[in-house]
């Protein structure tokens, strides 16, 4: 796995090979397909990973990578399974996979070692307490890190993003990104607290703010003489004393302060944001750039989600973007409000606006009475007699679908993903709010939906075809004979088919990358480095394609594959970087660390030129920055 600068090529040759190349051998399915040894149990599918047992080894799959590692065990082994990595602990032995990274790394710990993870459900950070020795081990990092402690049996806390260890007077930080401890002086009175998604976690003392950063591997310490408050979410932490608030991002690694008019008595928010009433001022506080902002305003109602406010006055109503950390434009009447995570909506008898917060901008639904309303986590989906319109918060635009059968459809709240079904259900249509348009797949008969946050499986007795927001194609599986169990989690589908036969989709196309926001976690902020990953044959040469704006241009049978990036605003790079040996290659990209770039979206793609064989188009990925 190698990683190096790109040299810039003009768009034009890029677009012009595609166009002229001859017939290609086929791109890679995003199904791997094993065969499952005799005796094996156990399957389990979530995030990017898969696994399962047989006798003697553990079986344990990346969604990133597309390969399986087998590794042999005793009898009593534990696999502590999350969304992108696996600890195997086989007596004194502790293994460590990540899928982004696919390299078995071990350590040895004694029989007594403490082993602390996030929830099974969704954990990116383990650590290991063995006397005066601490292990750590992040899903992104993907290694083990080691500290001497000054004493055994220290506090821990883990959750998704990062964990704290307190080591008598020294607080720890751990980032799932970064995978070091990050030491703070702290006391004998700090309090471990971390919030779900964990983007910030604190060690606070009386009196004393102490916030660690997941993503820029950093504390932030304030003194708060006399602290009447705190308020703690999944990307900042605040503590406030008398009418002066301060408040740490998670995301930025930045402090930030704000003296109101009177005392501060309480603050409210969600995941990314905050805000509360200060006279007749609303007072907003952004993770995205970790800052407070004001805007004038009478009676007030105040409703959050995720990255989103809207400042409610009864006859008016304002959005607040927790991504750019500012006000967007009002809108004048009385309206009903609704929201999920990243995207929002204002309704009133005539009319609908959809409201992106990347965009900051509210936009007329082309209906003006649905019969329904869908909010996925990035997307408001409307149905009416004539079909369906869908607007992403990527791009703020609604883009319609007429159908022949109204009112069939999937949408979870908790979920990226909005599926239709048309004909007599043999037709599945799910928006794609990466790409802002809408993919159909239709088969010989009524399809079975199971939707899993930004995953979609459709199936029947003979084929299913997977889609995922992040790789914007519907990919389709033969069945090798009656399925015995179909499990679809998060960003990953295992099915067992035939007699033996195991097929494993994942979402992570073979050009991915260690982010999914706004169809899933994982943001990309200024001045980090976007971590992605090629597969394909050891030897490719990837010519890269960047561009500002989605597209759709199917260039089949030419070249084997879809350009994903408005080709007005691509650029062409040649990777000068071949595929490692190992099928693998890590390109980094820097973000600049500028305000000017706050909410740009950065769309990806790969021409690979295999040795010997022709070329094809990668998957695409479409990181947003804030």
């Amino acid at each position: 796995m190698s990683n190096n600068t790109p040299l810039r090529l003009a768009a034009a040759g890029a677009l012009a090979l595609l166009c002229t190349a001859p017939l290609t051998a086929q791109r890679p399915s995003l199904w791997t397909t094993v065969t499952m040894p005799a005796g094996s149990s156990g399957l389990n599918a979530i995030g990017t990973t898969v696994s399962y047992t047989s006798p003697g080894a553990v079986h344990l799959y990346s969604g990133v990578t597309k390969r399986w590692t087998v590794v042999p065990v005793g009898p009593g082994a534990t696999v502590f399974q999350a969304n992108d990595y696996f600890i195997v602990r086989d007596g004194t032995t502790l293994h460590g996979l990540a899928t982004h990274i696919d390299t078995l790394e071990t350590i040895t710990v004694s029989a007594t070692a403490t082993v602390v993870s996030g929830s099974a459900s969704s954990s990116w950070t383990t650590i290991v307490a063995d006397g005066t020795q601490a292990y750590s081990f992040g899903a992104f990092h993907g290694k083990w890190e080691m500290q001497t402690l000054s004493q055994p049996n220290p506090t821990i806390a883990v959750s998704r993003l990062c964990g704290l260890l307190l080591d008598g007077t020294t607080a720890y930080g751990v980032s799932a990104h970064h995978g070091t401890f990050v030491p703070v002086a702290a006391d004998a009175a700090a309090t471990l607290s971390l919030v779900r998604e964990a983007e910030v976690g604190t060690a606070n003392s009386p009196g004393v703010l102490r916030a660690f950063s997941a993503q820029q591997n950093t504390w932030g310490v304030q003194n708060v003489p006399g602290a009447t408050g705190t308020f703690q979410k999944d990307e900042f932490a605040m503590m406030w004393a008398g009418n002066q608030v301060w408040a740490y991002s998670g995301l930025s690694g930045t402090m930030a302060s704000y003296t109101a008019a009177a005392p501060i008595t309480s603050i409210d928010g969600a995941e990314g944001i905050a805000g509360f009433v200060d006279g007749g001022n609303v007072v907003c506080y952004g993770a995205g750039r970790g800052q407070f902002v004001t805007m004038p305003a009478s009676n007030a109602t105040l409703s959050f989600d995720y990255h989103l406010a809207f400042v409610d006055e009864g006859n008016q109503v304002t959005p607040f973007s927790a991504i750019t950390t500012s006000f967007g434009p009002t809108l004048v009447g009385a309206y009903g409000l609704g929201s999920n995570d990243d995207v929002g909506y204002a309704a009133d008898a005539t009319q609908v606006y959809g409201y992106s917060p990347i965009k900051n901008v509210w936009s007329l639904a082309p209906v003006s009475a649905p019969l329904s309303f869908s909010v996925v986590r990035s997307a408001v989906v409307l149905g009416d007699s004539t079909g369906y319109c869908g607007m992403s918060a990527r791009t703020g635009e609604w883009v319609s679908l007429p159908t022949s059968t109204i009112g069939i459809y999937q949408a979870p709240s908790n979920s990226a993903t909005f599926v239709a079904l048309d004909g007599f259900g043999e037709t599945a249509h799910v928006f794609d709010a990466r790409l802002g348009r809408w993919a159909t797949v239709t088969g010989p008969s009524p399809w079975t939906v199971d939707i899993s946050r930004h995953t979609v499986v459709v199936y029947d007795g003979q084929t299913a075809h997977g889609f995922g927001q992040p790789s914007g194609e519907w990919y389709p599986l033969t069945f090798a004979g009656a399925t015995t169990s179909i499990d679809v989690a998060s960003s990953i589908a295992a099915i067992v088919h035939g007699a033996d036969q195991l097929s494993v989709y994942c979402v992570q196309g073979s050009f991915s990358y260690m982010g999914r926001y706004p169809e899933f976690t994982q943001a990309i902020n200024l001045g980090q480095t976007i971590h992605m990953h090629q597969v394909g044959a050891p030897g490719s040469l990837l010519f890269s394609l960047i561009g500002l704006l989605p597209g759709y241009l199917d260039v089949r049978p030419a070249v084997d594959g879809v350009v994903y990036i408005d080709p007005t605003t691509a650029v062409a790079n040649v990777w000068p970087q071949l595929i490692d040996a190992d099928g693998l290659l890590d390109m980094d990209f820097t973000v600049p660390n500028n305000a000017a770039f706050v909410g740009l979206q950065l769309h990806f793609q790969n021409l690979v030129l295999e040795p010997q064989r022709q070329p094809w188009l990668s998957t695409s990925v479409a990181p947003i920055v804030f």
